[in-house]
């Protein structure tokens, strides 16, 4: 290895880097393929990769140069699998069958009964998660409302709760948090890769600070200061490349948001003047130079300069930028609003020329030391099990990407009993059952089935394209209540695209639904109307639900929605692989 490309930040070369992290996903068994492949303009780049037998696992990378983007998505890809991230959302047996006493995350992994899930966590973070003081909705809760069911894992049907061990970073206790508490409240927040562990912690706890302060400011309505000229002409790539983007269109503007030097955090929010539309970006590191850097790639990482995705007006609505689902929508991919004070020039704040830098010990020290600040703690498992540091960060009441409260009324195991009714539906062939259970667990009409119930669908396929109220109009048609199968059709159709084949399917159901109540089931035995309106195979189909000779669309049922989705059986493959891998490094 000749060339040495070293970057600021990273302990290692970038060649050096990637030719380990490319040495590790082939040993394991994945055949890494790059899709898009964007450099809008010098020192931007970003990259899509993904695995080739089941495209739903990938990544996406950033950086200033080719090399550096290359090794952050491939960072990415070892950070999400380390931490099982990849298959959080998905089920993972085979089959109805209890496997207790076998792991399914780690095999340091523990389990909890009924009787000892209050050993979990500490009594200072039950306190901590019990208390939504917060919600108006929820101010006079009481931690005794928590249930064991509210921590089960949504990835099995299993009765136990399957936590983690997480060290404190300024006590060094180890506690148990549920993959529960993961999946619902932090997402991907926390979570990094790095050639060490302390690089790889350092890299977690930056973008806990970034996304943190990126809510105090929407949620406080604050106005951030302008970075001077003369600090930003010290690093010439970064000049360079918003140069480059003025001359496409793109005004720039790299504010500090470190609230008055106290936090190491960047905004570089693009305008696109000729339409008045803007897309405000957040980026964190101790070194000044990274966190701009890292900021101005991650605002174009898998964006055409033509195409404005995410671009918003600025709101005057203090209330609708401050709101839960704004932030949310700024964590997934920064396309929720901002305020119009956020773009004056009427600063909350001077600007502060901060640095946090050091060797990666100290900028580690310096970041926990703000956290205590505030506080809290740290809460770190790391993973080493492929060779490569990747790290699980925690620090409540910082680093929550969803309310609390939402492990109450918007609990992602809520769909793990969804799915147990369409396992057992072929034994007990109760429909309505079904639509009752979606109508108590409160899922919306346009919730997508399948991420509901852990399924990764074959693209096209029925469980793929059908929503909770398509799903309860194929429950009432099994249940021959045509008068309700009716009243959601009415529905559906407002909602649906007329370019896919599921437009025609529904207009028919909704022709021969009404010609069967309009006709007391004449239509039944004179359906040339239908027949002159739509394909044969339609029409014979239609007329075998309405007989009660198929059901679903013929689609498979029980266990079959799964080991008949060939997605579904590619990602269990990769999860019981990487399963075996995680064995033998233990």
């Amino acid at each position: 290895m000749s060339e040495q490309t070293f970057i600021k930040g990273k302990e290692r070369s970038l060649e050096e880097s990637i030719q380990n992290l490319e040495s590790i996903t082939q040993e394991i068994g994945f055949n890494l393929q790059q899709g898009l492949k964007l450099h809008p303009v010098p020192h931007i780049h970003s990259l899509h990769i993904y695995e080739q037998s089941c495209p739903g696992i990938f990544t996406n990378g950033k950086g200033a140069s080719e090399k550096a983007c290359y090794a952050s998505a491939l960072g990415e890809f070892l950070e999400r699998l380390s931490t099982n991230y990849f298959f959080s959302d998905y089920w993972l047996e085979e089959e109805v069958a209890s496997s207790q006493g076998q792991w399914l995350y780690y095999p340091n992994e523990k389990s909890f009964s009924p009787d000892n899930f209050r050993e979990m966590l500490s009594p200072e973070l039950w306190a901590f998660y019990a208390d939504l003081s917060a919600s108006d909705d929820y101010a006079d809760f009481a931690e005794s409302e928590f249930e064991f069911d509210s921590f089960l894992s949504f990835n099995d049907h299993v009765e136990e709760i399957r936590a983690l061990p997480m060290t404190a970073q300024k006590t060094g206790k180890v506690h148990y948090f549920p993959m529960n508490l993961f999946s619902n409240l932090y997402a991907s927040n926390g979570l990094a890769a790095g050639n060490t562990a302390l690089e790889a912690q350092v890299q977690g706890l930056s973008e806990v600070f970034e996304r943190w302060v990126k809510n105090r400011i929407l949620r406080e309505n604050l106005c951030i200061p302008i970075v001077p000229a003369e600090v930003l002409n010290q690093y010439p790539a970064i000049v360079q490349a918003i140069a480059a983007l003025q001359e496409e269109g793109i005004f720039i503007e790299v504010r500090d948001a470190s609230l008055g030097g106290r936090f190491p955090v960047i905004n570089v929010t693009l305008y696109h003047q000729a339409t008045g539309l803007c897309f405000a970006s957040f980026g964190a590191h101790p070194i000044f130079e990274v966190a701009v850097e890292r900021t101005l790639t991650e605002s174009l990482q898998g964006r055409h300069l033509k195409e404005l995705d995410g671009f918003q007006m600025p709101s005057f609505d203090a209330f609708m930028v401050a709101s839960d689902e704004n932030i949310e929508n700024h964590f997934i991919d920064s396309s929720g609003l901002i305020h119009a004070n956020f773009v004056s020039h009427n600063f909350d704040y001077e600007f502060e020329a901060w640095d946090f830098s050091g060797d990666v010990a100290q900028q580690w020290q310096h970041l926990c030391e703000l956290v205590y600040q505030q506080g809290t703690d740290v809460y770190i498992a790391n993973y080493q099990q492929f060779g490569f540091a990747a790290c699980r960060l925690v620090v409540p009441g910082m680093s929550e990407v969803y309310p609390k409260h939402e492990l109450l009324d918007a609990n992602q195991n809520f769909g793990r009993l969804l799915r147990l009714a369409l396992l057992s539906y072929p034994q007990q062939q109760n429909p309505l059952e079904i639509v009752d259970l979606i109508d108590e667990l409160g899922f919306s009409d346009h919730q997508g089935v399948a991420s509901l119930i852990g399924l990764m669908p074959d693209a096209g396929s029925f469980w793929g394209s059908v929503n909770c109220l398509q799903l309860k109009f194929w429950c009432f048609l099994a249940a021959k209540d045509y008068s309700a199968a009716l009243d959601c059709l009415l529905d559906i159709r407002h909602f649906l695209n007329p370019q896919t084949p599921w437009y025609g399917i529904y207009r028919a159901f909704e022709f021969a639904l009404e010609g069967m109540l309009e006709e007391d089931q004449v239509f039944l035995h004179d359906s040339t109307g239908l027949q002159a309106l739509f394909t044969q195979d339609t029409v014979n189909k239609i007329l075998a639900h309405l007989q009660g000779e198929m059901q679903f669309w013929n689609a498979p049922q029980g266990v079959d929605i799964f080991k008949q989705s060939q997605a579904h059986q590619t990602l269990l493959g990769i999860y019981h692989n990487i399963r075996k891998y995680k064995q033998k490094q233990s």
